[in-house]
């Protein structure tokens, strides 16, 4: 069986993909060359929640998170966090990474931290290798324009309606793929019909507002317009996204479409009338048409 060349394990949280749990996840894939199997561990819970009590938003749900990983060619080895939240690291080192998964090389980034409390750090990881005759790359911080590359950093330019720079870091449009409903057809009389979806609860919520977008529809892109937020006209109780997509007719309720922020363009507002609200989606519409 394979798994006994050995495995190359990728470590971290890697809850939204970015740039910088890419440059590790890339380093652990390279070892395939010297026959090990990259594996990564996911665990069950984010670790963060069962430390502070907190849920954590995420920049990509489990499932997705998941599924890249596999396409990118990672076998996954799931762990209950609870069951090794309190080994020290010593201790998780040898049971988890050598014994349970036969790590041959190890990769992690710079601010990595295991064991009991986050007690142990990459340098410890890097002494615990040398000890045990393995590899152990630590991966620098990955920065873009000065700034390190962080989830939390974002996350917060998702929720300050900066799409443009969460992009630059996430290597890829901040997206959200879900059902469409049904929605109250208001958008239908008002001559914009609109794909109405709720955004998963685990992820992050983007500023309220009204975003240029890219909507994929059985594989095909198109061009939108979407409104996220509670709707301040037609005073709503729960996020909703919103989509106009451009350039697109057909039945669209109950399909699965992923869409992508491209562009903050203004702030959601309560129109006064039907009327009012109509003339400025002509105007986001031309807005967005004329970004080609």
């Amino acid at each position: 069986e394979k798994v006994n060349m050995g495995t190359a394990v990728a470590l971290g949280n890697f809850d939204g993909l970015h740039k910088g749990h890419m440059s590790v996840l890339e380093k652990a894939l390279s070892f395939r060359e010297s026959g090990y199997v990259p594996t990564v561990i996911l665990f069950d819970v984010h670790p963060k929640e069962v430390l502070t009590g907190q849920k954590v938003k995420r920049l990509l749900t489990p499932e997705q998170t998941q599924k890249s990983l596999k396409e990118m060619g990672f076998e996954i080895c799931k762990i209950s966090f609870n069951e090794v939240k309190d080994f020290t690291p010593e201790r998780f080192f040898d049971e988890i990474l050598i014994k349970k998964l036969n790590a041959k090389a190890l990769c992690c980034g710079f601010n990595y931290s295991f064991g009991k409390k986050g007690e142990g750090d990459c340098n410890r990881l890097l002494t615990l290798s040398q000890k045990a005759g393995i590899e152990c790359c630590v991966q620098p911080e990955t920065k873009i324009e000065n700034q390190a590359v962080s989830s939390t950093a974002i996350k917060d330019f998702i929720l300050g309606g900066e799409p443009h720079k969460a992009a630059q870091m996430l290597g890829r449009n901040y997206s959200f793929t879900s059902q469409v409903i049904h929605g109250d057809q208001r958008g239908r009389e008002l001559g914009f019909p609109t794909a109405n979806q709720k955004i998963d609860d685990c992820l992050v919520v983007p500023k309220y507002g009204v975003y240029e977008t890219l909507v994929s529809v059985d594989g095909k892109k198109y061009r939108g317009v979407t409104n996220i937020g509670i709707r301040p006209t037609y005073l709503l109780d729960t996020v909703l996204s919103e989509t106009n997509i451009l350039g697109f007719s057909g039945d669209i309720y109950s399909k699965k479409i992923t869409v992508e922020l491209v562009k903050y363009l203004r702030e959601e507002r309560r129109f006064s009338s039907a009327e009012s609200l109509i003339n400025q989606l002509n105007d986001d519409v031309k807005q967005v048409s004329e970004d080609e």
